[in-house]
């Protein structure tokens, strides 16, 4: 359809670009620099260098207008700092700052500032250290000091977040193991009586929490079909993934009619299909350097990234817990 039209569209276009006037620089560069036709682009740099002999005071205009920000693109470290600064001296003028953020938006500008200020990012260790010392041995919330708890963390968090960290996470009534067969048949009837209501549900079960039985809902009880990969599976699978690509497994599951739920699907071409990922057996000095480096960073991911390594997750980490069953055998 588009097509089609091209021909007439062209044809408007070269009538009216030697009409442009000479307030409309800023659409005559655009069109002469963005343009993929030649003809297009030839009368648009004519038109534009002729209203620039003409009219040299109004390019200078051009010139000088503000950088516009893309809204999609992520903030530069500089923007961030200019931002922070903007409200520490002036307060929480948001629609104000649009002038300084062309093409950004007040809400925007004000969701990236509590980003920044509340840090929405995940928790850092320290943090959990420091709310598992302080939370983990209290029982009621109503007699929490929130208040309190903020003031002790490094970084500013919302003391809702704080509270949500604590349902999830650190509250002493929690299960953190798997899941027992009683826990996931009192799970199925609190489904079947209150449906996806997930708060009341945890309430009821009191030892998972609401995202623990999110989860197990999502990846155990749903999941149709069970066990290990067929041939045929991973043949689909892996056509499936060199049509679509690694990040669209919903698409795929649905192209293949999987009964797979799509973290399976994810994982089993993560771990074992992936001609990207290195399965090779371990080098002696690669083992080493990974359990160094996990005893200083303690974190699987971090550990990844500082030695540039292609193996999965799930190999690092199963080499390292193979690693201390080891030593607890030895010390037997």
């Amino acid at each position: 359809m588009l097509n089609s039209l091209l021909p007439q569209i062209n044809k408007r276009l070269c009538h009216l670009i030697p009409r442009l006037h000479h307030s409309n620089f800023q659409q005559c560069k655009l069109l002469s620099n963005i343009s993929t036709f030649s003809l297009i682009k030839d009368l648009s740099k004519a038109r534009f260098d002729e209203l620039e002999r003409l009219y040299p005071e109004s390019t200078t205009l051009v010139a000088d207008q503000p950088k516009r920000y893309d809204t999609r693109r992520s903030w530069s470290n500089d923007d961030t700092q200019k931002l922070l600064k903007l409200v520490k001296k002036y307060g929480n003028k948001w629609k104000v700052f649009e002038s300084y953020f062309p093409g950004r938006s007040s809400f925007c500008i004000r969701s990236h500032y509590l980003s920044v200020v509340h840090d929405a990012t995940h928790w850092t260790l320290e943090e959990k250290k420091i709310l598992k010392e302080k939370l983990g041995k209290l029982q009621d919330p109503d007699k929490i000091n929130w208040e309190a708890i903020q003031t002790c963390l490094p970084k500013k968090r919302s003391i809702k977040r704080i509270q949500q960290f604590y349902q999830d996470s650190i509250r002493p009534s929690l299960n953190q193991g798997g899941w027992t067969d009683e826990e996931s048949k009192i799970l199925r009837e609190l489904l079947s009586i209150y449906g996806k209501d997930w708060c009341k549900i945890s309430n009821e079960l009191k030892t998972r929490s609401e995202k623990q039985c999110k989860n197990k809902w999502i990846y155990e009880i749903t999941v149709l079909k069970k066990g290990e990969f067929t041939k045929e599976e991973d043949e689909a699978l892996i056509e499936a993934v060199n049509k679509y690509g690694k990040d669209a497994f919903q698409k795929i599951k649905r192209e293949i009619k999987s009964l797979r739920s799509v973290p399976q699907l994810k994982a089993r071409y993560t771990n074992c299909l992936d001609p990207d990922v290195d399965r090779s057996p371990w080098t002696k000095e690669e083992k080493e350097l990974l359990f160094k480096h996990f005893s200083e960073l303690k974190n699987v991911r971090a550990v990844k990234a500082k030695m540039k390594s292609k193996r999965s997750i799930r190999d690092m980490y199963n080499k390292l817990r193979s690693n201390k069953n080891s030593e607890k055998t030895k010390l037997m």
